[in-house]
Formats: structure tokens, C-alpha cells, sequence
């Protein structure tokens, strides 16, 4: 995307959010120019509308009926198993032409066809997971556009997720509560900034960051991460700037591995190469997770009794320590999302493990992070 298609899309965003609570659709389709600066938004809307339509014509079955024939049956919209994590996934106009996506772009469209046909539904974004609920589906039951449009209640629901991430899961009632529009389209741009992400695509997802900044202007972890994305692009001056401006603002504990993130940037002048000698990205099944975390326990327990033992006139030699825990612990392939806080890549979310922690008994999506994380059965 040029600079000037980059500017324009981002006033067109801003002026979307100014409004109130955005509409949903229209702010996935602006996300969709992301994606593909020559999407036809006009065409999606005329695709969703005629949808919509011909549910409206076979109204007398009921809507819901109506919805789960035309998009599910004839029109056969289904999740893309192949290609899940592609960019183009998290485009719906994109989404509309293929009739597959992933869960979260798939919802948006049979929301958008449901409310132009008279259907009140609703999002609900689940750790790993996203389906549709509403006051017009039957009471208790959700439905999944990624399962072909299956009706599911909470406990097929619980099922589907333990099969993402290995283990049982019990939902809670404030899993199941609707996500309103800004939290989804939030969810769509970090779906599409970690596919860029693995595609080494850095100017691409930081193009996507910037549309997230505007929708939560007031997030640190959004400013941590344009300064990590930053270093990858190469440009080390602007990543310092913003990178110290996430410690001005961060906990204690949050921002000292990245203030000595910052120390070492400006000490070697190469925080891109720096960046570039992480380890690959690892897969843990459950099994190997939890045979791993003895280890993980062993390192951090020494790790946290040597940090608390110095005081905190010890700046420097603290920071060295947390520097140390994080190496190791990458080094075993483990992501590092805070102080003494783990996560184990399970291809689908993370299991989730903090200090001290007895076992390795959470996890969450890629969305959620720490504060969304459920229990493992």
C-alpha cells in the first residue's frame, strides 16, 4: 500500500470511529483495503445485500432457517482449513468472494446479512474461537459460520475449544457474552498483523497497527508494539522513541525487559539483526508443554529468588537477570509476555503459565492475552 492510499484509508477509518460505536461491517471492509488497496467495497456490500435478500424471500421457513440454507447450504460458506492463516482471511470482501475465511470474518458476513434481513445476532469472540449468538437464536445455542453454520450450545462449544487447544475447557458465562463492534474489529486487524507478522511482512503490520492505535488510543501494549514492529523494519531511532514511551507509562515489572531492550539497541546499533537471532517459532502440543514446564519452573524460581534478592538501587543488575530469564527461556522455544509470565505456542492460542503457578492449567487465544485466559480441564 503507497503512503498516499495509507493516509487516506487511515482518515476514512478515523472518521468511521468518530461517529460512536462504529458500524461493523463497514469498518471490515475498510480493514479489507488492507489487505488489497483495489478491493471493491461496493461489491461486498451489493454481495451481503442479495444475500440478504434471499433470505427475506424464504422468510415464511423463519430467518434463522432462512440464514443457515442460503449461506451455509447453497452458498456453501465454510471455514478455509487450508489457508487459515492467510492475510486475504481476514478480509471480507475477500471472504464474500471465496465463501471461506477464518471464524471471526465469517461471523462478520453472516451478521451483516442477518441484520439487512431483519435478524438481531451478535459476536462472541471465544479464546482460539469466534461464533455468533443473539437474541434470535434459539436461547442457549450459538452459531458457528466456521462449522458450516452448526448450532451449538456451550458444551459443544467447550468441545470445539479443547480441541484447539488439547484439553477440556469449561466456558464461563462471560466467554459467551457479545463483543461489541470496536473489540471485534480489534480482533480482526491483530489477526491480520500476526499473519503479516509470520510473513516477515513488518511494513504491512504496522500499516494494520496503525487503524488498531486509533481504535485504542490509550493502550500500552499497542505503543510496545509499534516499537517492536519498528525495529524489524529497520528503523532502530523511531523504535527507541516508541518503546520509551511505553516504559514512561508501563508497571514496573512490564517495563524493565523493555527499557533493557532499549539499552541494548542503543549499545550495539543493531536491534534488527538482534531481533533476526530470536528462535523459530515453536509448536507445543499439551503433552509437551507440561513436560517442559519443570524446566520452565526450575528457571524462573532462580530467576525470581536472585531479582528479589538484590534491592532496587540495583537497577542494572536486575535488569541483567530478567534478561537472562527471557534468553533461556526462549531459547526452549517459549514466548515471553511479561514478568515470570510463560506462554507455549499451541499453533491455535497459548497455554498460558505464570509464576508460581503449580501446574500448567490455562490458556487463551492469540486476541485475549493474560486477562482472557480460561481453565484447562
Amino acid at each position: 500500500m503507497s503512503a498516499s492510499a495509507r493516509s487516506g484509508l487511515l482518515t476514512r477509518w478515523r472518521l468511521l470511529l468518530d461517529r460512536g460505536e462504529p458500524d461493523l461491517f463497514e469498518g471490515a471492509l475498510l480493514i479489507a483495503e488492507l489487505v488489497d488497496p483495489a478491493e471493491d467495497a461496493e461489491e461486498a456490500r451489493r454481495g451481503v445485500a442479495a444475500l440478504a435478500a434471499r433470505m427475506r424471500a424464504n422468510g415464511r421457513e423463519g430467518l434463522l432457517p432462512a440464514l443457515t440454507r442460503v449461506l451455509f447450504e447453497e452458498e456453501g460458506f465454510c471455514g478455509d482449513e487450508e489457508s487459515y492463516d492467510e492475510p486475504s482471511n481476514s478480509s471480507v470482501a475477500r471472504v464474500l468472494a471465496r465463501r471461506r475465511g477464518m471464524p471471526i470474518t465469517l461471523s462478520i458476513v453472516a451478521i451483516e446479512a442477518g441484520k439487512l434481513a431483519g435478524l438481531r445476532l451478535t459476536g462472541i469472540g471465544l479464546p482460539g474461537h469466534f461464533v455468533v449468538g443473539g437474541p434470535d437464536l434459539p436461547e442457549g445455542m450459538y452459531l458457528d459460520p466456521f462449522g458450516g453454520g452448526a448450532l451449538c450450545d456451550a458444551e459443544a462449544l467447550s468441545r470445539r475449544l479443547g480441541a484447539i487447544f488439547g484439553a477440556p475447557v469449561a466456558l464461563g458465562s462471560d466467554a459467551l457474552r457479545p463483543d461489541p463492534a470496536r473489540a471485534i474489529l480489534a480482533r480482526v486487524l491483530l489477526n491480520l498483523r500476526r499473519s503479516y507478522e509470520r510473513r516477515n511482512r513488518w511494513e504491512d503490520a504496522l500499516a494494520a497497527l496503525e487503524l488498531s492505535e486509533a481504535l485504542e488510543p490509550e493502550s500500552g501494549p499497542l505503543r510496545r508494539e509499534r516499537g517492536l514492529l519498528l525495529l524489524k523494519c529497520g528503523r532502530s531511532d523511531e523504535a527507541i522513541a516508541a518503546l520509551e514511551e511505553y516504559v514512561a507509562t508501563a508497571g514496573a515489572e512490564d517495563a524493565e525487559p523493555v527499557a533493557k531492550l532499549i539499552d541494548t539497541i542503543r549499545e550495539s546499533g543493531a536491534g534488527e539483526a538482534a531481533e533476526e537471532k530470536r528462535p523459530a517459532r515453536r509448536i507445543f502440543t499439551l503433552d509437551e508443554a507440561r513436560a517442559l514446564l519443570p524446566r520452565v519452573r526450575e528457571l524462573t524460581s532462580e530467576a525470581v529468588s536472585r531479582f528479589g534478592s538484590m534491592p532496587g538501587a540495583f537497577e542494572e543488575e536486575r535488569r541483567a537477570i530478567v534478561e537472562g530469564w527471557v534468553s533461556e527461556l526462549e531459547s526452549l522455544g517459549c514466548e515471553i509476555k511479561g514478568l515470570w509470565l510463560v506462554d507455549f505456542d499451541s499453533g491455535g492460542g497459548y497455554y498460558c503459565w505464570k509464576y508460581p503457578e503449580p501446574a500448567l492449567d490455562h490458556f487463551h487465544g492469540y486476541e485475549e492475552g493474560f486477562s482472557g485466559r480460561l481453565a484447562l480441564q
